[in-house]
Protein backbone atom coordinates (compact mmCIF):
# COMPACT_ATOMS: atom_id res chain seq x y z
CA UNK A 1 0.00 0.00 0.00
CA UNK A 2 0.98 3.53 -0.75
CA UNK A 3 2.13 5.82 2.63
CA UNK A 4 -0.30 8.54 2.93
CA UNK A 5 0.05 11.98 2.35
CA UNK A 6 1.38 13.67 5.38
CA UNK A 7 -1.01 15.13 7.47
CA UNK A 8 0.83 17.14 10.16
CA UNK A 9 3.82 17.64 12.09
CA UNK A 10 2.19 15.50 14.93
CA UNK A 11 4.90 12.46 14.75
CA UNK A 12 1.99 10.53 17.31
CA UNK A 13 -0.46 10.31 13.99
CA UNK A 14 0.14 7.13 11.44
CA UNK A 15 1.28 7.63 7.97
CA UNK A 16 0.53 4.20 6.50
CA UNK A 17 -2.70 2.90 5.98
CA UNK A 18 -2.25 -0.46 7.98
CA UNK A 19 -1.43 2.58 10.93
CA UNK A 20 -3.95 4.82 10.59
CA UNK A 21 -6.18 1.29 10.92
CA UNK A 22 -4.78 0.40 14.09
CA UNK A 23 -4.85 3.83 15.34
CA UNK A 24 -8.68 4.50 14.69
CA UNK A 25 -9.37 1.12 16.04
CA UNK A 26 -7.84 1.78 19.72
CA UNK A 27 -8.98 5.18 19.83
CA UNK A 28 -12.17 3.35 19.49
CA UNK A 29 -11.83 1.05 21.60
CA UNK A 30 -10.95 3.43 24.51
CA UNK A 31 -13.39 6.08 23.77
CA UNK A 32 -10.43 8.87 22.98
CA UNK A 33 -12.89 11.62 20.88
CA UNK A 34 -9.75 13.99 21.31
CA UNK A 35 -7.06 11.36 19.33
CA UNK A 36 -9.35 10.87 17.17
CA UNK A 37 -10.68 14.51 16.07
CA UNK A 38 -6.43 15.38 16.10
CA UNK A 39 -6.07 12.96 13.19
CA UNK A 40 -9.52 13.86 11.29
CA UNK A 41 -8.66 17.19 11.75
CA UNK A 42 -4.64 16.77 10.14
CA UNK A 43 -5.93 14.66 7.77
CA UNK A 44 -9.04 17.32 6.44
CA UNK A 45 -6.25 20.11 6.61
CA UNK A 46 -3.77 18.03 4.48
CA UNK A 47 -6.63 17.01 1.68
CA UNK A 48 -6.22 19.56 -1.48
CA UNK A 49 -9.49 19.11 -1.84
CA UNK A 50 -10.99 20.99 1.50
CA UNK A 51 -8.37 24.05 0.68
CA UNK A 52 -9.73 24.44 -2.63
CA UNK A 53 -13.93 24.10 -1.08
CA UNK A 54 -12.56 26.89 1.54
CA UNK A 55 -10.92 29.29 -0.76
CA UNK A 56 -14.36 31.52 -0.79
CA UNK A 57 -14.62 31.61 2.39
CA UNK A 58 -13.17 34.16 5.22
CA UNK A 59 -9.50 32.41 6.47
CA UNK A 60 -10.34 31.79 9.61
CA UNK A 61 -13.07 29.54 8.73
CA UNK A 62 -11.15 27.10 7.22
CA UNK A 63 -9.51 25.91 11.28
CA UNK A 64 -12.62 26.49 12.89
CA UNK A 65 -14.37 24.45 10.16
CA UNK A 66 -12.04 21.99 10.26
CA UNK A 67 -12.31 21.11 14.02
CA UNK A 68 -15.47 20.95 14.07
CA UNK A 69 -15.70 18.60 11.10
CA UNK A 70 -13.37 16.46 12.89
CA UNK A 71 -15.05 16.54 15.93
CA UNK A 72 -18.27 15.31 14.04
CA UNK A 73 -16.65 12.67 12.73
CA UNK A 74 -14.80 11.31 15.54
CA UNK A 75 -18.25 11.47 17.83
CA UNK A 76 -19.59 9.10 14.90
CA UNK A 77 -17.19 6.73 14.99
CA UNK A 78 -16.63 6.12 18.79
CA UNK A 79 -20.75 6.23 19.46
CA UNK A 80 -22.43 5.13 15.47
CA UNK A 81 -21.35 1.66 16.30
CA UNK A 82 -22.32 1.15 19.50
CA UNK A 83 -25.51 3.34 19.14
CA UNK A 84 -26.56 0.91 16.47
CA UNK A 85 -25.80 -1.78 17.85
CA UNK A 86 -28.16 -0.61 20.73
CA UNK A 87 -30.85 0.08 17.83
CA UNK A 88 -30.74 -3.68 16.67
CA UNK A 89 -30.46 -4.69 19.89
CA UNK A 90 -33.69 -2.72 20.53
CA UNK A 91 -35.67 -4.15 17.87
CA UNK A 92 -34.74 -7.93 19.07
CA UNK A 93 -36.51 -6.93 22.04
CA UNK A 94 -39.49 -5.58 21.06
CA UNK A 95 -39.38 -8.48 19.04
CA UNK A 96 -38.79 -11.08 21.45
CA UNK A 97 -41.19 -9.39 24.22
CA UNK A 98 -44.20 -9.59 21.46
CA UNK A 99 -42.94 -13.20 21.01
CA UNK A 100 -43.45 -13.72 24.80
CA UNK A 101 -46.46 -11.90 24.96
CA UNK A 102 -48.33 -14.32 22.37
CA UNK A 103 -48.28 -16.91 25.23
CA UNK A 104 -50.74 -14.46 27.49
CA UNK A 105 -53.54 -15.78 24.55
CA UNK A 106 -52.77 -19.21 25.31
CA UNK A 107 -52.79 -18.95 29.40
CA UNK A 108 -56.04 -17.66 28.65
CA UNK A 109 -57.22 -20.66 27.36
CA UNK A 110 -55.63 -23.31 29.33
CA UNK A 111 -57.35 -21.32 32.04
CA UNK A 112 -60.62 -21.82 30.18
CA UNK A 113 -59.94 -25.06 29.67
CA UNK A 114 -59.25 -25.64 33.35
CA UNK A 115 -62.56 -23.70 34.14
CA UNK A 116 -64.34 -26.03 32.13
CA UNK A 117 -61.93 -29.26 33.66
CA UNK A 118 -62.93 -28.30 37.18
CA UNK A 119 -66.58 -28.40 36.12
CA UNK A 120 -66.21 -31.61 34.64
CA UNK A 121 -67.55 -30.49 31.62
CA UNK A 122 -64.37 -31.60 29.94
CA UNK A 123 -61.82 -34.29 30.26
CA UNK A 124 -58.04 -33.24 28.99
CA UNK A 125 -55.38 -36.01 27.88
CA UNK A 126 -53.52 -36.66 31.34
CA UNK A 127 -54.44 -34.21 33.44
CA UNK A 128 -55.70 -36.04 36.83
CA UNK A 129 -55.54 -32.92 39.53
CA UNK A 130 -55.97 -29.00 39.79
CA UNK A 131 -51.96 -28.25 40.42
CA UNK A 132 -51.29 -29.93 37.17
CA UNK A 133 -52.54 -26.87 35.66
CA UNK A 134 -50.09 -25.15 37.34
CA UNK A 135 -47.29 -27.51 36.20
CA UNK A 136 -48.64 -26.52 32.49
CA UNK A 137 -48.35 -23.22 33.14
CA UNK A 138 -44.75 -23.24 33.70
CA UNK A 139 -44.48 -25.12 30.57
CA UNK A 140 -47.33 -24.17 28.56
CA UNK A 141 -45.22 -24.12 25.02
CA UNK A 142 -44.90 -28.14 25.73
CA UNK A 143 -48.55 -28.43 26.11
CA UNK A 144 -49.90 -31.26 23.67
CA UNK A 145 -53.66 -30.53 23.47
CA UNK A 146 -54.04 -26.61 23.45
CA UNK A 147 -55.01 -25.46 20.16
CA UNK A 148 -52.18 -23.88 17.96
CA UNK A 149 -52.90 -19.50 18.28
CA UNK A 150 -55.02 -18.25 15.34
CA UNK A 151 -55.25 -14.92 13.51
CA UNK A 152 -58.41 -13.78 14.69
CA UNK A 153 -56.62 -14.63 18.50
CA UNK A 154 -53.09 -12.02 17.58
CA UNK A 155 -55.86 -9.48 16.03
CA UNK A 156 -57.98 -9.45 19.36
CA UNK A 157 -54.44 -9.32 21.42
CA UNK A 158 -53.20 -6.66 19.22
CA UNK A 159 -56.31 -4.60 19.87
CA UNK A 160 -55.67 -5.84 23.53
CA UNK A 161 -52.32 -3.97 23.62
CA UNK A 162 -53.45 -0.72 21.85
CA UNK A 163 -56.20 -0.56 24.43
CA UNK A 164 -56.41 1.20 28.27
CA UNK A 165 -56.65 -2.03 29.71
CA UNK A 166 -53.38 -3.28 28.70
CA UNK A 167 -50.90 -3.69 31.52
CA UNK A 168 -47.46 -5.52 30.49
CA UNK A 169 -46.33 -8.80 31.65
CA UNK A 170 -46.62 -8.82 35.64
CA UNK A 171 -45.32 -12.34 35.57
CA UNK A 172 -49.13 -13.52 36.83
CA UNK A 173 -49.75 -16.70 38.25
CA UNK A 174 -52.08 -17.82 35.14
CA UNK A 175 -53.79 -21.08 36.55
CA UNK A 176 -54.28 -19.31 40.34
CA UNK A 177 -57.86 -20.59 40.00
CA UNK A 178 -57.98 -20.77 43.48
CA UNK A 179 -56.68 -16.92 44.02
CA UNK A 180 -58.83 -15.63 41.61
CA UNK A 181 -62.03 -16.96 42.86
CA UNK A 182 -60.87 -15.91 46.45
CA UNK A 183 -60.13 -12.55 45.54
CA UNK A 184 -63.62 -12.68 43.32
CA UNK A 185 -65.48 -13.12 46.44
CA UNK A 186 -63.32 -10.17 48.23
CA UNK A 187 -61.62 -13.12 50.48
CA UNK A 188 -58.55 -12.32 51.70
CA UNK A 189 -56.92 -15.55 52.95
CA UNK A 190 -53.28 -14.68 54.62
CA UNK A 191 -52.39 -18.03 53.57
CA UNK A 192 -52.90 -17.84 50.48
CA UNK A 193 -50.20 -19.90 48.46
CA UNK A 194 -49.59 -16.92 45.87
CA UNK A 195 -48.69 -14.33 48.83
CA UNK A 196 -45.25 -13.80 48.16
CA UNK A 197 -44.75 -10.69 50.26
CA UNK A 198 -45.97 -8.13 48.38
CA UNK A 199 -47.62 -5.36 50.03
CA UNK A 200 -51.48 -4.98 49.76
CA UNK A 201 -52.20 -3.13 46.88
CA UNK A 202 -49.57 -5.33 45.27
CA UNK A 203 -50.96 -8.36 45.96
CA UNK A 204 -54.53 -7.53 45.28
CA UNK A 205 -53.58 -7.21 41.77
CA UNK A 206 -51.54 -10.23 41.48
CA UNK A 207 -54.76 -11.94 42.79
CA UNK A 208 -57.45 -10.45 40.62
CA UNK A 209 -57.91 -11.99 37.05
CA UNK A 210 -55.22 -10.53 34.59
CA UNK A 211 -56.26 -8.37 32.60
CA UNK A 212 -55.66 -9.84 29.31
CA UNK A 213 -58.02 -12.70 30.47
CA UNK A 214 -61.09 -10.03 31.76
CA UNK A 215 -60.08 -8.12 28.09
CA UNK A 216 -60.44 -11.16 26.34
CA UNK A 217 -64.24 -11.92 27.55
CA UNK A 218 -65.42 -8.41 27.23
CA UNK A 219 -64.25 -8.51 23.58
CA UNK A 220 -66.43 -11.86 23.02
CA UNK A 221 -69.29 -11.04 24.87
CA UNK A 222 -68.61 -14.13 27.05
CA UNK A 223 -69.13 -14.41 31.04
CA UNK A 224 -66.29 -15.52 32.98
CA UNK A 225 -66.16 -19.90 33.03
CA UNK A 226 -65.07 -18.79 36.84
CA UNK A 227 -69.23 -19.01 37.12
CA UNK A 228 -69.16 -22.90 36.72
CA UNK A 229 -69.40 -24.82 39.66
CA UNK A 230 -65.71 -26.05 40.97
CA UNK A 231 -67.17 -29.24 40.82
CA UNK A 232 -63.43 -30.87 40.80
CA UNK A 233 -61.81 -28.52 43.18
CA UNK A 234 -64.56 -29.41 45.74
CA UNK A 235 -64.02 -33.05 45.52
CA UNK A 236 -60.26 -32.47 46.34
CA UNK A 237 -61.16 -30.35 49.00
CA UNK A 238 -62.54 -33.22 50.66
CA UNK A 239 -60.27 -35.25 50.75
CA UNK A 240 -57.95 -32.96 51.65
CA UNK A 241 -59.83 -31.77 54.15
CA UNK A 242 -59.88 -35.42 55.66
CA UNK A 243 -56.09 -35.66 55.80
CA UNK A 244 -56.35 -32.36 57.36
CA UNK A 245 -58.07 -33.60 60.30
CA UNK A 246 -56.21 -36.20 60.12
CA UNK A 247 -52.93 -34.69 60.80
CA UNK A 248 -54.54 -32.30 63.48
CA UNK A 249 -55.79 -35.22 65.41
CA UNK A 250 -51.90 -36.29 65.45
CA UNK A 251 -50.42 -33.17 66.59
CA UNK A 252 -52.93 -32.84 69.26
CA UNK A 253 -51.98 -36.10 70.43
CA UNK A 254 -48.42 -35.32 70.34
CA UNK A 255 -48.84 -32.17 72.38
CA UNK A 256 -51.01 -34.18 75.05
CA UNK A 257 -48.09 -36.37 74.97
CA UNK A 258 -45.64 -33.39 75.49
CA UNK A 259 -43.86 -33.23 72.20
CA UNK A 260 -44.48 -29.94 71.25
CA UNK A 261 -41.75 -29.82 68.55
CA UNK A 262 -43.85 -31.03 65.48
CA UNK A 263 -46.68 -28.04 65.86
CA UNK A 264 -44.27 -25.22 66.80
CA UNK A 265 -44.72 -22.44 64.59
CA UNK A 266 -42.08 -20.61 62.24
CA UNK A 267 -40.47 -17.91 63.75
CA UNK A 268 -42.60 -14.36 63.00
CA UNK A 269 -39.01 -12.73 61.69
CA UNK A 270 -39.36 -15.41 58.17
CA UNK A 271 -42.38 -13.36 57.25
CA UNK A 272 -41.36 -9.70 58.42
CA UNK A 273 -41.49 -6.84 56.34
CA UNK A 274 -39.80 -4.75 58.84
CA UNK A 275 -36.84 -5.96 60.96
CA UNK A 276 -36.32 -3.05 63.04
CA UNK A 277 -38.07 -5.04 66.08
CA UNK A 278 -35.63 -8.11 65.95
CA UNK A 279 -32.74 -5.52 65.98
CA UNK A 280 -33.59 -4.06 69.04
CA UNK A 281 -33.85 -7.50 70.72
CA UNK A 282 -30.60 -8.80 69.71
CA UNK A 283 -28.18 -5.56 68.73
CA UNK A 284 -26.04 -3.33 71.88
CA UNK A 285 -27.32 -0.41 72.96
CA UNK A 286 -23.81 1.18 71.59
CA UNK A 287 -24.74 -0.31 68.36
CA UNK A 288 -28.40 -0.17 67.94
CA UNK A 289 -29.27 3.75 67.13
CA UNK A 290 -26.73 3.69 63.90
CA UNK A 291 -28.09 0.49 62.87
CA UNK A 292 -31.65 1.63 63.04
CA UNK A 293 -30.54 4.98 61.33
CA UNK A 294 -28.96 3.02 58.59
CA UNK A 295 -31.89 0.39 58.13
CA UNK A 296 -34.31 2.91 57.40
CA UNK A 297 -32.67 4.99 55.12
CA UNK A 298 -32.35 1.81 53.08
CA UNK A 299 -35.90 0.53 53.53
CA UNK A 300 -37.15 4.36 52.28
CA UNK A 301 -34.13 4.17 49.30
CA UNK A 302 -35.64 0.67 48.46
CA UNK A 303 -39.48 1.67 48.58
CA UNK A 304 -38.11 4.47 46.27
CA UNK A 305 -36.20 2.49 44.01
CA UNK A 306 -39.28 0.16 43.71
CA UNK A 307 -41.96 2.80 43.45
CA UNK A 308 -42.76 5.31 41.51
CA UNK A 309 -39.20 6.17 40.54
CA UNK A 310 -38.58 2.85 38.71
CA UNK A 311 -41.81 2.38 37.67
CA UNK A 312 -41.44 5.89 36.13
CA UNK A 313 -38.05 5.60 34.56
CA UNK A 314 -38.66 2.31 33.48
CA UNK A 315 -41.41 3.28 30.98
CA UNK A 316 -40.93 6.47 29.89
CA UNK A 317 -37.35 5.32 29.13
CA UNK A 318 -38.85 2.03 26.99
CA UNK A 319 -41.30 5.15 25.50
CA UNK A 320 -38.91 7.22 24.65
CA UNK A 321 -35.80 4.66 23.41
CA UNK A 322 -38.41 4.62 19.76
CA UNK A 323 -41.59 6.54 20.09
CA UNK A 324 -40.78 9.76 17.49
CA UNK A 325 -43.59 10.64 16.94
CA UNK A 326 -45.45 12.78 20.16
CA UNK A 327 -47.32 10.57 22.12
CA UNK A 328 -50.45 11.60 24.06
CA UNK A 329 -50.34 12.10 27.97
CA UNK A 330 -53.59 11.70 29.99
CA UNK A 331 -54.55 14.40 33.03
CA UNK A 332 -53.67 12.91 36.78
CA UNK A 333 -53.88 13.95 39.48
CA UNK A 334 -50.42 12.51 40.15
CA UNK A 335 -48.29 13.59 37.49
CA UNK A 336 -45.85 10.18 38.25
CA UNK A 337 -48.55 7.93 37.37
CA UNK A 338 -49.52 9.43 34.41
CA UNK A 339 -46.12 9.13 33.24
CA UNK A 340 -45.96 5.40 34.13
CA UNK A 341 -49.50 5.05 32.24
CA UNK A 342 -48.34 6.81 28.82
CA UNK A 343 -44.91 4.67 29.09
CA UNK A 344 -46.92 1.75 29.43
CA UNK A 345 -49.69 2.54 26.38
CA UNK A 346 -46.38 3.55 24.05
CA UNK A 347 -44.64 0.09 24.88
CA UNK A 348 -47.74 -1.79 24.17
CA UNK A 349 -48.53 -0.13 20.78
CA UNK A 350 -44.88 -0.63 19.63
CA UNK A 351 -45.33 -4.70 20.24
CA UNK A 352 -48.54 -4.58 18.74
CA UNK A 353 -46.98 -2.91 15.83
CA UNK A 354 -44.32 -6.09 15.41
CA UNK A 355 -46.96 -8.93 17.11
CA UNK A 356 -48.33 -10.36 13.99
CA UNK A 357 -45.12 -11.07 11.83
CA UNK A 358 -43.59 -12.12 14.77
CA UNK A 359 -46.73 -14.63 15.25
CA UNK A 360 -45.92 -15.33 11.71
CA UNK A 361 -42.27 -16.19 11.98
CA UNK A 362 -43.58 -18.32 14.78
CA UNK A 363 -46.00 -20.30 12.90
CA UNK A 364 -43.03 -20.55 10.20
CA UNK A 365 -40.96 -22.10 12.33
CA UNK A 366 -43.15 -24.83 13.75
CA UNK A 367 -43.48 -25.53 10.11
CA UNK A 368 -39.61 -26.19 9.55
CA UNK A 369 -39.42 -27.69 13.01
CA UNK A 370 -36.99 -24.84 14.20
CA UNK A 371 -37.62 -24.15 18.19
CA UNK A 372 -39.95 -20.92 18.98
CA UNK A 373 -39.74 -18.33 21.34
CA UNK A 374 -41.45 -19.49 24.71
CA UNK A 375 -42.91 -17.60 27.41
CA UNK A 376 -40.99 -15.40 29.58
CA UNK A 377 -39.30 -17.36 32.59
CA UNK A 378 -39.05 -15.75 35.69
CA UNK A 379 -36.19 -17.53 37.87
CA UNK A 380 -34.73 -21.17 37.48
CA UNK A 381 -36.96 -24.17 36.15
CA UNK A 382 -36.33 -27.57 35.54
CA UNK A 383 -35.75 -28.90 31.78
CA UNK A 384 -39.32 -30.23 31.08
CA UNK A 385 -38.02 -33.67 30.05
CA UNK A 386 -36.60 -33.93 33.67
CA UNK A 387 -40.33 -33.61 34.88
CA UNK A 388 -41.73 -36.42 36.96
CA UNK A 389 -45.58 -36.38 36.35
CA UNK A 390 -46.60 -39.67 38.50
CA UNK A 391 -44.30 -37.68 41.61
CA UNK A 392 -47.29 -36.67 44.25
CA UNK A 393 -45.35 -34.43 46.33
CA UNK A 394 -46.46 -31.04 46.40
CA UNK A 395 -49.11 -29.96 49.35
CA UNK A 396 -52.45 -30.90 47.32
CA UNK A 397 -51.88 -33.85 45.43
CA UNK A 398 -49.83 -35.95 48.32
CA UNK A 399 -53.09 -34.94 50.45
CA UNK A 400 -55.63 -35.92 48.23
CA UNK A 401 -54.03 -39.13 48.03
CA UNK A 402 -53.91 -39.71 51.79
CA UNK A 403 -57.27 -38.95 52.07
CA UNK A 404 -58.55 -41.26 49.98
CA UNK A 405 -57.03 -44.01 51.80
CA UNK A 406 -57.98 -42.53 55.07
CA UNK A 407 -61.38 -42.92 53.19
CA UNK A 408 -60.85 -46.27 52.35
CA UNK A 409 -61.18 -45.30 48.63
CA UNK A 410 -58.15 -46.70 46.10
CA UNK A 411 -55.34 -44.03 46.13
CA UNK A 412 -55.75 -42.56 43.01
CA UNK A 413 -57.47 -39.50 41.30
CA UNK A 414 -60.45 -41.72 39.70
CA UNK A 415 -62.82 -39.83 41.99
Amino acid sequence: MEDLPPSSSDPTLPTTPEARAAYIKEAQGKRDLTGLSRLFEAELLALPAFAKAMAPYFAQSQPHMARMYANAKAAAYIKGPMLLKRAGAHFVEIREEAAHDLWEIQQKKLFDLQCRWRAEQITLPGVRHTQEFRQWEKYIEHCPWLPPITADEVALYKDYLRSDSYEPNRNWSWQAYDTFRSSAAGSEDANDEDDDGYDSAERQAYRTLPSWYRYHDAAIGASSLMALPDVRGEKEAYYIGITEADKAEKLAAQRGRGDMAASLPWHPFIGAKDYSPYFQQFETPAELPRLLRWYEADRADTLRRNGYLYEATHWIERALESQASPWPIAAHSDWRLAVIAAGMRAWGHQLADVLTEVWQEQEQGRTLGLPVTGPKVYGDRKPFAELDWAEEETYQPKFILRGRELAGEPRDFNF
